[in-house]
Formats: C-alpha cells, sequence, structure tokens
C-alpha cells in the first residue's frame, strides 16, 4: 500500500511524519489524564469515525513512547474490533496491528501476542491475501497453548475459511473438524453449528452434495428446536441452493417455502428476506411461470431498497433479473445484464454465476433468432460445466481417498489396541490364576510365577514400545505415500482430462486444468519434496529452476555443481525450501526479468546464492520490518542447520541473498 494513500486514510494530520507512517512521537508527550479522555470520547457513540481513528492513532503512540507495549497492543485490538467505515480502514488496521507487533520481544503475555496474530490474520483475509492470512494463523497457533481453548477453535475455524477461499479443500476441511471438536469439547454450540456451516458449504462447493444436505439437515433441526430463526433461514436458503444445483425442483420449492413462511425474520434480516423472494423469482422463471416470477421479483426489488449494498455487483440478483427480462421478451436488456454478469464472475471467479450468466445468453441468443451465438453460448456453457465436473471429480476422489486412508489407519490402530488389551487381559487373569495357587503351593512356587508375571509384563511393555515406534513410522511412509499418489496418479488423470477436454476446444478449461494441475504438484511438493529423496540436492534444484523458466516469462539462469559431499537429510530438505521460498519472493515481490541461481561446494562449507535484477529494496530502512519482509522464514531455517544469510538489495538494483551452510 502506499505511503501517501496510507497518509489520506489518517485523515491528512500535518503533524504526523509520513516517512514512519504516522506512528512519530509528538515532541510533547500526552500525559495519562488525556490518555484516559481519549479512550472516555472513543466510547462515545456520536463520536465521528474520522476522530476515534485519530484518538486510536494518538493512544498508540501514547502507549509507544510510554513503553507499555502491551497496552499499545490491547488498543491496536480494540481498534480491529472498532466497525469503522472509513476507506480501507482494513489497512489501516492492520498497520496498527503490526506496529504492536514490532515489540513482540517486550510482551509477555502470550494470549496476547496470539491474539494479535490472529487479528493480522484477519485484516489480511478482509483484504483477499489469503496467503498471508492463512500464515498469520499459523502463527497465532505457535503463540497459543492449551488454556486457550477457544481462541485456537477460533484460529483453525478461520483458517479454514481462508484455505477454502484459496481452494485447498483438504487443508479446509482438517481445520474446519479440529474447530467443531474443539468447540463441542467447549459446550459451544454456537461456534459448533457455524462451523458445520462451513463444512456444508465446502462439500457443496466442490460437488460433494451428500454429507453437505446431511449437515445441514442436523443444523435445521437444531435450530428449529432452538427457535432460531435467523440461523434457520440461513441453512434453509442454503439447503435451496444446493437442490438447485442438484436438479431436484420439488426439494428446492419445498425449503424456499418453509424459508418464506419465516418472513418476516427475528430478529430482521432483509438482506435474506430480498434473497429468498429473489431465488423464487428464479425457480418460477426457470418453470416459465412468468406473473409468479414477476410477482416475487417484485418483491424483493422492495426488500432489497432496505439493505445498503450495490446489488448490481450481485451475482444472484443479476441472474434473476437477467432472467426475468429474458421470459418477458426484453431479450436486449437481458443480454446486457447476462453480459455484465459473466464480466464480473470472471473477476471474482464465481463458477455458479458464470454458468448463471452463459444460460442467459444461450436462452436470450436463441429467443432473439442468433443461432450461431446461441450454440456458442451452449458449447461455453457445456465445456465450463464438463471442467468443473471433472476437476469436482477430482477433489471428491482425493477426499474420499483421504478418507478411507483415515478409516483405514483408525481401523489399523483399533487393532492393535485390541491386541494390547487382549494381552493385558490375558496377563490379568493369569494373576488371579496365580494369586490362587499361591495358597496352595510352596515358597518356590510363589517365586516362579511371581518371575513368570514379570516376564510377561516386560514383554506387553516392549510390545507397547514396539507398536509405537511402528505406528509413527507407519504414519510418516503414509504421508511419503499420499504424497506421491497426489503428484504421480491424480496429476496425471488431471493431464489427460485436460487432454479430453482440449478435443472440444473450449476457450478456458485448458487454462484452468493447467493450473489445477500446477497446484496439485504444489501441493505433492510442499507434502514432500521427492525429487530431492530421488534425485539429490543438485538435480532437484536443476528440475525446480527448469520448471520456472518453462512456467514463467523470468529468465532463469544458474551454475549448480553436483554435490561430492553427502549431506544430512535434514541439511538438503532445508537448503531446498530455502531455495524454494527464495525463488517464490523473487517472482511475487521483485518484478525480475532475470534470476540466477549458484550452488557451489567448498572444503568446509556449501555456498547457495539467489539473485535477481528486480527492483530491490533498501535494507536499511527495512531492518526493523524484518518480519514483512518474508526474510523471517529464511533466516529461521538457516539458523536451524547452522548457517548464515546475508542480504545484499538496493532500490532499482536487485537482490542477492547468499546462504553458507558449515559442516
Amino acid at each position: 500500500m502506499p505511503f501517501r494513500y496510507f497518509y489520506s486514510i489518517i485523515l491528512g494530520l500535518a503533524f504526523f511524519n509520513s516517512s514512519a507512517f504516522g506512528f512519530q512521537k509528538q515532541e510533547n508527550p500526552p500525559t495519562a489524564e488525556q490518555a484516559e479522555n481519549w479512550t472516555r470520547i472513543i466510547k462515545e457513540e456520536d463520536t465521528p469515525d474520522s476522530v476515534k481513528t485519530q484518538l486510536y492513532l494518538q493512544l498508540i503512540n501514547f502507549y509507544e513512547s510510554s513503553e507499555e507495549y502491551e497496552n499499545m497492543a490491547r488498543q491496536a485490538i480494540d481498534f480491529f474490533h472498532y466497525p469503522t467505515f472509513l476507506d480501507s480502514s482494513n489497512w489501516v488496521k492492520k498497520s496498527f496491528l503490526e506496529k504492536a507487533l514490532s515489540y513482540r520481544n517486550q510482551i509477555e503475555d502470550s494470549l496476547l501476542l496470539g491474539n494479535l496474530e490472529l487479528k493480522i490474520a484477519g485484516a489480511w483475509f478482509n483484504l483477499q491475501e489469503f496467503d498471508s492470512a492463512i500464515s498469520h494463523y499459523t502463527r497465532a497457533l505457535e503463540h497459543l497453548d492449551e488454556n486457550d481453548s477457544l481462541y485456537i477453535a477460533d484460529t483453525y475455524f478461520f483458517r479454514g475459511q481462508a484455505e477454502d477461499y484459496q481452494g485447498n479443500m483438504l487443508e479446509a476441511m482438517q481445520d474446519y473438524q479440529i474447530a467443531r471438536d474443539i468447540y463441542e469439547s467447549q459446550g459451544d454450540e454456537d461456534f459448533a453449528n457455524y462451523t458445520k456451516g462451513g463444512m456444508a458449504i465446502l462439500f457443496s462447493k466442490y460437488g460433494i452434495y451428500e454429507p453437505a444436505q446431511g449437515i445441514r439437515e442436523e443444523l435445521v433441526e437444531f435450530y428449529k428446536s432452538r427457535e432460531i430463526e435467523g440461523d434457520l433461514g440461513v441453512q434453509l436458503y442454503n439447503m435451496a441452493e444446493t437442490y438447485r444445483k442438484m436438479g431436484e425442483e420439488t426439494l428446492q420449492l419445498q425449503k424456499l417455502k418453509e424459508l418464506e413462511a419465516l418472513i418476516p425474520f427475528e430478529p430482521e434480516d432483509f438482506y435474506l428476506e430480498a434473497m429468498t423472494y429473489f431465488s423464487l423469482s428464479r425457480y418460477y422463471g426457470e418453470k416459465n411461470e412468468l406473473e409468479s416470477q414477476r410477482e416475487y421479483f417484485q418483491k424483493g426489488e422492495e426488500v432489497k431498497e432496505k439493505v445498503p449494498q450495490n446489488w448490481n455487483e450481485n451475482g444472484a440478483y443479476l441472474i434473476t433479473k437477467g432472467l426475468l427480462e429474458i421470459k418477458s421478451g426484453n431479450l436486449v436488456q437481458g443480454k446486457a445484464i447476462a453480459q455484465r454478469l459473466l464480466e464480473l464472475s470472471a473477476s471474482k471467479e464465481n463458477m455458479d454465476h458464470r454458468i448463471g450468466a452463459l444460460e442467459l445468453l444461450e436462452e436470450a441468443f436463441e429467443k432473439s433468432g442468433q443461432i450461431d451465438e446461441s450454440l456458442n453460448a451452449l458449447r461455453q456453457l457445456t465445456s465450463y460445466k464438463d471442467s468443473i465436473f471433472e476437476a469436482n471429480q477430482a477433489t471428491s476422489f482425493a477426499y474420499y481417498q483421504t478418507l478411507y486412508e483415515t478409516e483405514k489407519k483408525e481401523r489399523e490402530i483399533l487393532r492393535k489396541n485390541l491386541e494390547l488389551e487382549d494381552l493385558q487381559t490375558e496377563s490379568r487373569f493369569r494373576i488371579q490364576v496365580f494369586l490362587g495357587v499361591i495358597l496352595v503351593l510352596i515358597v518356590g512356587g510363589i517365586i516362579f510365577f511371581l518371575s513368570l508375571n514379570l516376564k510377561n509384563t516386560r514383554k506387553a511393555k516392549k510390545l507397547q514400545e514396539e507398536f509405537s515406534q511402528e505406528l509413527l513410522k507407519i504414519q510418516e511412509e503414509e504421508r511419503k505415500r499420499i504424497s506421491k499418489d497426489l503428484h504421480d496418479g491424480l496429476g496425471q488423470s488431471l493431464l489427460l482430462i485436460k487432454n479430453k477436454v482440449a478435443l472440444n476446444q473450449p476457450e478456458n478449461a485448458g487454462e484452468m486444468l493447467d493450473t489445477a494441475i500446477s497446484e496439485l504438484r504444489s501441493i505433492a511438493r510442499s507434502l514432500h519434496p521427492m525429487q530431492l529423496e530421488k534425485l539429490g540436492l543438485a538435480q532437484a534444484l536443476i528440475n525446480l529452476l527448469d520448471q520456472i523458466d518453462s512456467e514463467t516469462d523470468i529468465f532463469v539462469s544458474h551454475e549448480i555443481e553436483p554435490l561430492s559431499k553427502t549431506l544430512d537429510k535434514n541439511v538438503e530438505l532445508q537448503l531446498y525450501r530455502i531455495a524454494q521460498e527464495s525463488i517464490n519472493n523473487i517472482l511475487k515481490h521483485s518484478e525480475a526479468k532475470a534470476m540466477r541461481v549458484l550452488l557451489v561446494q567448498q572444503e568446509n562449507h556449501i555456498e547457495l546464492s539467489i539473485e535477481d535484477n528486480g527492483k530491490g529494496f533498501d535494507f536499511s530502512e527495512k531492518y526493523q520490518d524484518f518480519h514483512s519482509l518474508g526474510l523471517k522464514t529464511l533466516k529461521e531455517r538457516t539458523a536451524s542447520i547452522k548457517g548464515t544469510m546475508k542480504v545484499n538489495s538496493e532500490k532499482g538494483k536487485g537482490t542477492k541473498l547468499s546462504f553458507l551452510i558449515y559442516g
């Protein structure tokens, strides 16, 4: 975010220094009494947003100058929760939180640190920067301990949402399940149900409809029993939408009618009310019942005026409106709405809205006699649906395969536990027999049976230890196998799907599947870099660079020498990850045209350097902002293998990262 734009948000206060993000201390520091007065003004309802933002900034500066860093952090967190309506307020809130987090070493409260990371992640989430959000959610978990159960559950829940938006279905589902289990163990029914709702949406998104509707049926019964109309309405609406996708028109109408019967909602929810009417209008439009279609659309139009949002950006509304125009014979208006929706769906990457737009165009062109255009829209629609179906099939396969493997491991663990229980039961039985025999046997018999019992106990202990070791080994082997299957099996299947779809010459399916294949292989590499084990560090790096050279516009060169000395597996892995993360930083941030990678083995050390000709940065200015530069992870990885890291960079002259590993 440009500094000058940041200052327009902070109201253009002339007495702040723009080179310091508005956090410069004033010449005459405020008193504690002034700080208390600012806090009182912030809590007053009639205080304007602009004034509250300024006062929060003043308070943060005050606590910073007073070296009360924990209070500074609490003020930043309070401001995050404050519902300001200023433009780009999320950037302001994130900046406040990051400023407080820069004093992490002076903050002893681990819960407060975890909460700071959680709120920074939330700010990134609101900015739709989901990679950064996921990173900070993960860091929040590192600060929270077992006594912070609800915060931990919140973190998994929100990280699951971010993973969902990133298209990481399996990771999102795993986070949702962990969050649900914690909420349920803590007796927090509301958030447990919110998490279940998120799981249902995730299932439905990838065409796994049966589990999605099963979860919603459970939630509907719960909300009916508690008479919670708002949450009940949301679940009924989602069920109706899923039944529409499934082609179950009778069940769709049934749920919509149940939803309509709840109007007016308690408490009031004009958005859900409007969307209910628009969904009914769309249903009757698709059934060619024009009178009912118009009636419900008019009801929705009346209610939507009470909802302060840009309805021309709402895809579901545009589909309903466009369908009504077409059914009413206003084909020009209908096509215009469909074209607008098609552009909107592309920018927001919304699959359902794209399908709706193509369906509207196909019908509008057909009714206006434009047969070629109608057939073209139909071909695009069919191709797009096929590509979605194939992608959903692949995702569903991966999900059910993972579910099967998990259940298989659980059954194996259960079998081992039963064996242990049988052994323990047998041991206890023998003890009882021995105790009975003790009554009639001589001292020698007592010693004999006690020795036998001791032997059995040692055997059971040894079996338990062997079982634990074997379990850990099985888990690691299973992870490697899943990684290999995802990379070699499913990746090849998707490639074949791409070739099959390509025969129909769709406009976008090939690009989408290229992206899917790339992401899938990226997941496999992140799970476990198989090339590293098979080929060694040098060849794995060469393959990585060849892939980047072929898939991007950046010019890649390298001087990578085969390593004559065998490295520790952990050192190889960390060096590979260091190179991987450095290259990712170049691709994301440097705007470079070329990069060069060097791997050289000397007598007592190994040198890895990554250099680019990008925009660079002034490292002396950014030293205090080391975390935000994305260098912290590289520094920690280097330190973990007893190496050193050096950064050379100037604005406009590129960047060079050097890593020396001794030993």
